[in-house]
C-alpha cells in the first residue's frame, strides 16, 4: 500500500487544482467622481476655513512659464552649493532628531522603572496600613465585647 504522494512522484503527476482556488488577476475600472457642487448662498454662510478651493488651471501661461531661464555658471554653481548645503542640514536635522528619540526612549525606560518602583513601595504602605487597621479594629470589638481572654493560672 503506497500514499497518494509516493504514486504521484513515481508517474510525475502533480497535485489537482482546484479551480476556485488559484489566483486570478483582479481588474477593476478607475473610478471616476463628480465633484462636489455646493451652492452659492451654501457657501457664502461657511466660514473661511471650510469654503471650497476650487481654483481653475490657467489656461495661458504666465511670462515667466513663457521663458526659458539660463543661468550663468556663478549663479549655477552658488544654487548647487546652497542645494549641497540644505541636502547637508537635513541628514544632520535627521540624525539629531533619531538621536534625539533615542534619548527620550531611554528617559522613558528610566520613568517607567522608577514608577514602577514607587508603585511597588505605595502598594506595600497600603498593604501595612490595612493590617494594622484591621488590627486596631479587631482590638476595639474586643474591647467592646468584653469577652478578652484571660490568662488561666
Amino acid at each position: 500500500m503506497r500514499l497518494t504522494g509516493q504514486v504521484r512522484k513515481e508517474y510525475d503527476l502533480s497535485a489537482p487544482q482546484n479551480i476556485n482556488s488559484t489566483y486570478k488577476s483582479v481588474v477593476r475600472p478607475s473610478r471616476r467622481f463628480n465633484p462636489l457642487k455646493i451652492s452659492k448662498k451654501l457657501q457664502k454662510d461657511l466660514p473661511y476655513a471650510s469654503k471650497p478651493r476650487l481654483a481653475k488651471p490657467a489656461k495661458t501661461k504666465t511670462y515667466l512659464q513663457k521663458r526659458a531661464v539660463v543661468l550663468e555658471p556663478e549663479e549655477k554653481r552658488a544654487l548647487t552649493i546652497l542645494q549641497e548645503m540644505r541636502a547637508l542640514d537635513k541628514d544632520k536635522s535627521i540624525k539629531r532628531r533619531d538621536k534625539q528619540e533615542e534619548r527620550r526612549a531611554g528617559h522613558r525606560k528610566m520613568v517607567a522603572k522608577v514608577e514602577g518602583r514607587k508603585n511597588e513601595k505605595q502598594k506595600e504602605q497600603r498593604k501595612e496600613y490595612i493590617r494594622i487597621a484591621g488590627q486596631k479594629q479587631k482590638r476595639e470589638q474586643e474591647a467592646e465585647s468584653g469577652s478578652r481572654k484571660k490568662r488561666r493560672m
